[in-house]
This record gives structure tokens, sequence and C-alpha cells, in this order.
């Protein structure tokens, strides 16, 4: 890299400043909850989390916390929902989606069959073509500011795509770990949970911190026995000391307070981003950012084949940029590829005139290459 100036826009981590922010707050977080709680949360505990914070989970979602189940991480709790799914089954996502998930659905032997998506979500008449013609087994998708197009459903195209899941007898799973993380000032819409779903999963990863390693899922009633005995056969329990700290740092309200920290520190970073892609890459990403960590961007003039200089180059101008493809479905692929380089960038950690300076630089790069 270079080392008068350099960014990294690979992994999706939050800001420093943020982190040191949280760090006091943790530190007596974790020491009160330990002499609160002592053996509790020392001991073995039951594998479907700690029950004050699913406790919790549960009235801010007004379901039974009995459905609620809280594990190490999103991902974690998203991955023993795909090994309780028979192995092979099919799942729709979306037709870019969190590359980490698609690549478990895989170690299972699922297959994946991505749907294109528009400014307003899923494109509801591919979506019901997949399932009419298709035995499917979930439907996975991010309607909160996706990872990694930042695109927002609407509340129409959202309840449509659980209306058409509902008919089926398809599980709904809907990812909403960017759903408080909005910037523009405006606030996303709540998510309604009924006895038949959707499910709903979610991770305090971008809103605390990647070290607590805490996420959680809701389903419906008659799935708690089956997942729950996945879970009891693949892990004893998670991190109890770690989801007694979540749970009291919600009951304080610090949590709230932390959250609406972070929406203001990442504002003017989203308005670095959105301002420089408008200018250097107009029409090259699906919407404009309004919250999350990501952004995506289709460089249209770089083709397969100079997919590895384009990387190079950009390393040696200082920026960290990658080829997304792990982040699309298989169906999906060959016409992602004809419209030119697709990456995924990320912004929160950063201040602002580094990002524009960065996204001049792939600009630059790009040109270099033509």
């Amino acid at each position: 890299m270079n080392e008068k100036q350099s960014i990294n826009f690979l992994r999706g981590v939050p800001a420093e400043e943020a982190l040191s922010c949280l760090t006091p707050m943790a530190s007596e977080g974790y020491e009160k909850v330990i002499r609160r709680y002592g053996v509790d949360v020392l001991q073995y505990g039951h594998f479907s989390g700690f029950k004050p914070l699913r406790d919790l989970i549960g009235s801010f979602h007004r379901v039974n916390p009995e459905r609620v189940i809280v594990g190490n991480g999103g991902l974690e709790i998203i991955s023993l929902f795909f090994k309780s799914l028979p192995r092979e089954s099919n799942i729709i996502v979306e037709e870019a989606s969190y590359d980490r998930v698609l690549l478990d659905a895989k170690c299972y032997g699922h297959h994946l069959i991505g749907v294109k998506l528009t400014p307003e979500g899923v494109d509801l008449n591919q979506f019901r073509d997949v399932v009419n013609k298709n035995a499917v087994a979930a439907f996975y998708g991010i309607p909160f500011h996706q990872n990694p197009t930042g695109i927002n459903y609407t509340e129409e195209n959202r309840k449509d795509v659980e209306h058409v899941c509902r008919e089926h007898s398809i599980p709904c799973v809907w990812d909403i770990c960017y759903q408080a993380l909005r910037y523009d000032g405006n606030a996303n819409s709540s998510m309604e949970v009924s006895e038949w779903g959707p499910i709903l999963t979610s991770s305090f990863t971008k809103t605390i911190s990647p070290g607590t390693k805490c996420g959680y899922m809701i389903v419906p009633n008659h799935y708690v026995g089956h997942l729950s005995g996945i879970i009891a056969n693949t892990r004893i329990n998670p991190n109890l000391p770690t989801q007694a700290f979540i749970a009291d740092f919600i009951e304080s309200g610090r949590y709230d307070e932390f959250v609406k920290y972070l929406c203001k520190l990442y504002r003017p970073r989203m308005e670095a981003l959105n301002t420089a892609l408008n200018s250097l890459f107009p029409g090259a990403f699906p919407v404009a950012i309004s919250g999350g960590f990501f952004a995506p961007l289709t460089l249209e003039n770089i083709s397969s084949h100079k997919e590895a200089s384009f990387i190079e180059s950009a390393k040696q101008a200082g920026v960290g940029v990658a080829a997304a493809w792990d982040a699309v479905p298989p169906n999906c692929e060959e016409e992602t590829r004809k419209k030119g380089l697709f990456i995924r960038l990320t912004f929160p950690a950063y201040e602002p005139e580094n990002i524009a300076w960065g996204i001049s630089k792939l600009k630059e790069t790009a040109e270099s290459l033509v």
C-alpha cells in the first residue's frame, strides 16, 4: 500500500472512534454483569441463549421469547438454520448478497437461485416464477441497506415477498442487521412478525462491535424444537458473558444512545461516498446509499482479463479492492460478469476525505486501463 495515503475498501469494519467510545462502556458493563450474575454466565447455560436477552429481543419484536435463539454472531445463527434444512435444498437469494452466507449455504450442499433486485426490492415477477418452477426450502434476503447493493426494499415489496412465501409454505428469512443503521435522518419501517413468520435474523456486530459476536433469530413456534435440536448437537452454549453485557447495555438505554452516535458519526462518510460515486461513476451503482456499511460499484470498462491488473494497480495506488463474485449466486454470475468488474466498497471506518480520495484513485486506475 501507498505509505503516504491508503484506504482498504474490502472489510466492513466499524470506525476506530466508535470502538474507542464503546471501550469504557464495555469494560464497565462486563464487570457489572459478572458481578450481577456470577456463575450463571460463567457456567454452561441454555443453548438457545441468555434468557434476559432473549426476553428483551422478544419484547422488542412483540413475540414470545421462546421463539428467540441467540448465538455467537449472526452468521452462526444463519448457518445453523441452513444446517436445519434438508441437504441440497433450493434456497432463493438476491442476485448479489452477503458472500459469507452464500458460501456457508453451499457448504451444506444447498443450491442457490438468485433473483434480480430493483431499487424497490426483489423482482416480484421473477421471484414468483422461480417459486412456481422449483421446490424451494427458504428465501434469504436483506431488506434494509442491502449488502452489497445498498438497496432498501419498499414496505410493499417486502410484504409481497412474504405473501408469496406464505402461499407456498416457504420460510422467508429477513436479515435485518442494518435496520437501525440509517444515516440520512429518516427511520426504517418496523417489521411485523406473526405466528407464521417471517423469520428474522440480526446481529449486534455493526451496532455494538464485531468482537462481541452475538446474533439472534426469531423462528415460528413449530420450528423451535427442530432448530434447537440442531443447535444442541452443534455447540453446547453461546458466549453468555457477552449476551449478559448486551442485555444490560440495552436495558440501561446506552445501546440506543450508541446507535444514535454511530448514525451521526457515519452520516458525513456516507455523504462523501455518494458524492464521489455520483461525480465519478454516474450510473455504475443501483441506488444512493442511505445507511448500512456497503456500496457496490460496477466498472464497465474492466473486463475479466483486466480484473487482476486493475486490482493490482489500485493496490499500488493505495486502494484495496477485490472482485465480489462470491456475492453473486451461480445462475446470475454470467450476466453480472458481462457488465464489468463488480466490487463492493465499505465506508464507515474512514474519514470523508479519505473516501473521496480512494474513489478518485479507482477512477484514475480504471481510466488508465482503457
